[in-house]
């Protein structure tokens, strides 16, 4: 009797979840569930991995009145999740030591941990285990979202998503997840920008909560680490695509009866109504880009000064063979030629201000550092196969990933998932046909799924997002090349191997909107995510035949015309 029942759950069970209603929430959660579980277990299965502070974390843990407990071992080699309480005054807890605080939206995330630190029964103030617990759970939450907005069928969203936590946790990305350090905070606020632009572009229009959706996204990961300012680049584009419905528009542009004189200005006022519909978008991205330059003006000088000290003398000036030419061409004062391939740290301890120095502070811009590269275009050569490199090493050698106690050596690195790491290291060789490849490659399918005519407006958004993620993996390229150069460049890398991650499963998806191409129920009007009922692999054939049948049954006037 047990063993027919079974049988019949099961078909009420499928019968239930035939209806893309239930199925869609239903997967959706059971993929964020799932995913939360996979990263728990990558992150403690077998102990804890991490990564080391490499000096970075104390500007953010002493916001939270924290310090790291001494295990006996160099900050590099190990890591250290544990910190107790202590108090920070002035410059003891600032960037630097500048006395300007840090601030980074991975506050919250280290607020978080430190209130569920007692759950952990280590015994301090913050234990970073429970930083990994929190980011997992946002990390599912992000993939459930992704799951529920993505406009293909079922089984594809699953393939999307499971690509993309395949990637999320290998071995470059994940560790970061128990660190001191503000990527977490923008790595999962790459995966919500994600969710939200797929649900601002899956209609021929957009709402206000759609662009307030994507915003929030943008500015979370922006404030995480400046650096991510870049997003604007294909994100913008996204944002302003669509017209924006909108209560006053609707009366506003309420299609009025043709006549002669509506047809001969008709051209004009749909010009017109396109940029009046667009206005709410435009507003709301230019308060977003002016709130993100905002915030990285608040950020410490100090951060200004190292990026400029280190992009000249740690990359302009080694990549060349002429210092003094090299900082003549930038106007910088020859007598700092002596820190050609030395770092910042060259001028902490006490003494005199360098000659030239100053006058090298306030003069020094990234206007003046693109024009230095746009007359040295050999230059623009060297310090991207630099980059290209940086990028097929994914992650710092430096850092250690385990604890302690963990029996491994210092300085090693766990490989629990290396699927993204391994296939990087193996095209170092062709690095520079590769990713050139992969991202134009990605831009150009993007752009032409995005204005494709016989695809609705999901398919068009996912082309979209195609396009915008490849945009933004590029300036993020530059940004860090342009910024800190090759001063730990590796590590400042980080966005630019996940942002090219997360192309691959984007790619997948891209491959499923070619799929919907000519489909009549893509173009309905006011549907929010066309194709969603589509049937599992295994129910297409039957479905076909159907159909097929369907449309050689004669109707009742063709049995009328066939019987005359």
């Amino acid at each position: 009797m047990i063993g027919a029942g079974i049988p019949a759950a099961v078909r009420r069970g499928r019968g239930w979840l035939a209806d893309p209603v239930r199925r869609i929430p239903v997967v959706s959660s059971a993929m964020g569930v799932l995913w939360t579980g996979i990263m728990l277990a990558r992150l403690f299965v077998g102990g804890a991995v991490g990564l080391a502070d490499n000096f970075d974390g104390h500007r953010l843990m002493c916001q939270l009145q924290v310090a790291q407990v001494p295990n006996g071992h160099e900050v590099w080699a190990y890591l250290n999740p544990f910190y107790d309480s202590y108090t920070f005054y002035g410059e003891a807890c600032s960037a630097g030591g500048t006395g300007q605080a840090y601030y980074s939206s991975e506050w919250y995330f280290l607020w978080l941990a430190k209130l569920l630190t007692p759950l952990s029964g280590s015994g301090h103030a913050l234990d970073l285990r429970m930083l990994g617990v929190v980011v997992s759970v946002f990390f599912g939450l992000a993939i459930g979202l992704i799951c529920a907005v993505c406009p293909l069928p079922i089984w594809a969203r699953v393939v999307v998503v499971s690509l993309i936590g395949l990637f999320t946790a290998d071995s470059a990305i994940a560790p970061y997840f128990i660190s001191p350090l503000s990527e977490p905070a923008a790595i999962i606020g790459m995966l919500f920008i994600i969710a939200a632009l797929l649900r601002l572009l899956r209609r021929n229009y957009a709402t206000v909560l759609d662009l307030l959706l994507v915003s929030a996204a943008v500015l979370w990961t922006v404030t995480a680490k400046t650096q991510t300012i870049t997003m604007f680049a294909g994100v913008v584009p996204a944002m302003v695509i669509r017209p924006v419905r909108f209560p006053l528009f609707a009366r506003l542009f309420k299609r009025p009866e043709r006549s002669e004189g509506h047809t001969r200005h008709r051209g004009v006022r749909k010009v017109l109504a396109a940029g009046l519909r667009r206005t709410p978008a435009l507003v709301i991205c230019g308060l977003l880009v002016f709130a993100c330059f905002q915030f990285a003006g608040a950020q410490s000088r100090w951060l200004k000064e190292i990026y400029s000290f280190h992009q000249v003398f740690e990359t302009i000036l080694p990549l060349g063979t002429d210092p003094k030419r090299d900082l003549r061409d930038l106007g910088v004062d020859e007598r700092l030629a002596v820190y050609d391939g030395r770092s910042i740290l060259a001028l902490s301890g006490p003494g005199e201000v360098p000659a030239g120095y100053r006058e090298f502070l306030d003069t020094m811009t990234t206007a003046k550092i693109v024009e230095f590269y746009a007359t040295h275009p050999s230059r623009i050569f060297a310090v991207l196969d630099q980059g290209l490199d940086a990028l097929t090493k994914a992650r710092p050698d430096y850092l250690g990933n385990y604890l302690p106690d963990s029996g491994e050596p210092p300085y090693s690195h766990e490989n629990r998932v290396f699927a993204g790491e391994a296939l990087f290291t193996l095209l170092r060789p062709v690095r520079w046909v590769v990713f050139p490849l992969l991202w134009l490659g990605s831009l150009v399918l993007g752009g032409w799924l995005a204005f494709h005519r016989r695809l609705g407006a999901a398919g068009r958004g996912i082309g979209w997002l195609l396009a915008g993620l490849s945009l933004n993996t590029m300036a993020q390229l530059a940004s860090v090349l342009l910024s800190d150069g090759l001063n730990d460049i590796v590590k400042h890398s980080v966005f630019v191997v996940y942002s090219t991650y997360l192309l691959l499963p984007t790619l997948v998806a891209a491959v499923g909107a070619t799929d919907m191409i000519g489909r009549p129920d893509q173009f309905l009007p006011d549907r929010k995510l066309p194709n969603t009922g589509l049937p599992w692999p295994w129910q297409r054939r039957r479905l076909r035949a159907a159909e097929a049948g369907r449309h050689e049954r004669p109707t009742g006037e063709t049995r009328e015309l066939e019987a005359v």
